[in-house]
């Protein structure tokens, strides 16, 4: 059998157990003995309890079969197999908890992996390879290694990020909401444009883009990713759209020194709620597709069709996405190296340009990856998140070909045709036609009794805070009062569960959710069953979890409300202002 340049051969024989068992290049795949009892071993030795395990190599499945008997319901097995024999062979075995992967189906095998370590495991992954395998497959099983370590990795970075923001990220979806409510959802710009759109975005690479864009500026859309806003400008270029997302001070430091007159804002109502109060303009807006929650609980707030946007770790992959349903024409990516190119972090007059030395490539956890030109270039796990972001955005789009990467540096994202910027200009660019500006004036204003109704709304949004913070502190005080170090009074655990359903649906409305999630995530990780555990040791656990998740929610509430009265008082302020105006134009008419 051929397996790409190699030649395998594949014997099958019998153990003398009895047992079906393969030798491949004179290399056995399991016990001549006894494999039953060598996988049991094998399986014994290789499991980890709460974990996601990834195996190696079928063989003849008795290894397989064996890590499968040990999986419980929250627990997952992938078997990945070199050869299309093997895995054919295997494909009908009824195993528990497992997926079955062909090596050829690798990008499958890497997305289930992804979803897997997000939505269950965190970083809690056990790669485990067949006797043999990685003697007669080394090249392969050291690619599955690869991809292993850079998703455990990207999780840690998003994770981290998730953990690091959720309190800044509630504060600003709350706080958007004042904007939002008489802004143009998203949905406004689909299919605005059939004109070709550049998306610029700010890494090294951009600045030897800067003098073609100049030239073609007037033929097309020009879309900038966040911070590239400020390299835009300083050349003389300002975008016909900018798009912000991140809401951390440093992103409102990229605005507040900035003046737009052409451009026109799209913004997450996860950004950061001070750029809004700086650029004084009526602005397009939208909220990421994860949380899926955030969408139901903003138009439930604002009344009105919040559309939903599928990006990632970045805003260029935002951009991206918009510039896709904005414009049929085709799309030029700039400025997308995703690495240090040049041992620079960022194209010139962006804010946070520096040179990459020593030190800080230390910092960073730097590496090298493949290049733009098929070289190799240095990134770090948060470019190479982003990068994993792009290659999934491709994969959404019906016609992805209308897109390239014109970067001309950075690392290579698969999947992008690449494309020289002079090419894609001379192929799409037409002189004769001038792109049109989006006209904010063509959507209504909200009125004051809208406004009111808003009001209204806010307030029972407090209400409900007050009653989440209630339902925890009563938790709280029901675990201190129990005086067992041994199991919960039945009487008190009775009570906590009618707690826990009264709690489901409120954590659930949106507006919690984005502090509740990663309360609920850090402590369920933090506090997993041990092996062998002891009655009195999974009561002290779940006292000690059930302590730190109610304790925790409660001060979740308290800092929601808080943010839900600043929202109230901005609300209650532009409907006085609204109502005096009324007033005075009343009297101006008499």
């Amino acid at each position: 059998m051929n397996n790409g340049m190699k030649e395998y051969s594949i014997i099958e024989e019998i153990a003398k157990s009895g047992h079906r068992i393969h030798r491949i290049n004179n290399y056995y795949l399991h016990s001549k003995y006894d494999p039953i009892r060598e996988a049991a071993r094998f399986a014994d030795q290789h499991y980890k309890k709460h974990h996601l395990h990834i195996l190696f190599g079928i063989g003849s499945g008795h290894i397989a079969k064996a890590l499968s008997e040990k999986m419980s319901e929250d627990e997952f097995l992938i078997v990945i197999e070199p050869l299309d024999q093997l895995m054919e062979e295997q494909m009908n075995s009824e195993l528990k908890q497992t997926a079955m992967i062909g090596l050829k189906h690798v990008d499958n095998f890497q997305q289930l992996c992804d979803t897997l370590l997000m939505k269950r495991f965190n970083q809690r992954v056990q790669v485990v390879c067949s006797p043999n395998y990685d003697k007669l497959f080394l090249d392969d099983y050291n690619k599955v290694l690869a991809i292993v370590h850079d998703l455990v990795h990207v999780q840690k970075v998003h994770e981290n990020t998730v953990r690091f923001f959720a309190e800044e990220w509630q504060r600003n979806f709350i706080l958007n909401l004042f904007y939002a409510f008489d802004d143009i959802p998203f949905k406004a710009l689909e299919e605005c444009f059939d004109v070709p759109v550049v998306v610029a975005s700010g890494g090294p690479s951009l600045t030897k883009q800067i003098p073609l864009l100049k030239k073609i500026r007037k033929h097309v859309l020009l879309v900038s990713s966040g911070s590239t806003i400020n390299t835009l400008l300083n050349c003389g270029l300002e975008p016909d759209f900018v798009v912000t997302i991140d809401g951390h001070i440093n992103n409102y430091k990229h605005f507040e020194s900035i003046e737009l007159k052409r451009t026109k804002m799209i913004y997450s109502l996860l950004h950061h709620e001070k750029i809004l109060e700086k650029i004084n303009q009526r602005s397009i807006f939208f909220v990421p597709s994860a949380p899926p929650e955030l969408k139901s609980y903003a138009e439930k707030l604002l009344h009105k069709e919040v559309p939903d946007i599928f990006g990632g770790a970045s805003v260029a992959v935002y951009a991206l996405s918009m510039a896709y349903h904005i414009s049929s024409g085709p799309i030029a990516l700039i400025g997308q190296d995703l690495a240090y190119t040049d041992n620079k972090t960022h194209a010139e007059y962006n804010k946070n340009f520096r040179k990459v030395d020593e030190t800080y490539m230390k910092e960073r956890g730097m590496f090298y990856t493949e290049g733009y030109d098929g070289g190799q270039v240095l990134t770090d796990y948060p470019f190479l998140m982003m990068k994993h972001n792009f290659e999934k955005l491709l994969q959404t789009f019906p016609q992805s070909e209308r897109i390239y990467n014109c970067t001309e540096g950075g690392a290579k994202i698969a999947g992008y045709q690449q494309l020289s910027f002079q090419e894609f200009c001379e192929r799409y660019i037409d002189a004769g036609k001038t792109t049109a500006m989006f006209d904010v004036n063509l959507y209504s204003n909200r009125d004051v009794q809208e406004w009111q109704e808003f009001f209204n709304r806010i307030e029972s949004e407090i209400k409900l805070h007050d009653q989440v913070k209630r339902l925890a502190e009563e938790a709280v005080l029901l675990l201190k009062q129990n005086t067992s170090n041994r199991a919960f009074d039945k009487k008190i655990l009775k009570r906590l569960d009618q707690i826990d359903e009264k709690l489901k649906p409120m954590l659930a409305e949106g507006g919690m959710e984005l502090i509740s999630n990663p309360i609920i995530l850090d402590v369920f990780n933090h506090y997993l069953p041990h092996e062998n555990e002891t009655e009195q040791e999974a009561y002290q656990r779940v006292y000690a979890r059930s302590l730190d998740l109610y304790s925790r929610l409660c001060k979740a509430a308290i800092d929601s409300k808080g943010f839900f009265i600043e929202l109230k008082g901005k609300v209650q302020n532009k409907i006085m202002s609204m109502e005096i105006k009324r007033e005075s134009n009343d009297k101006s008419y008499l």
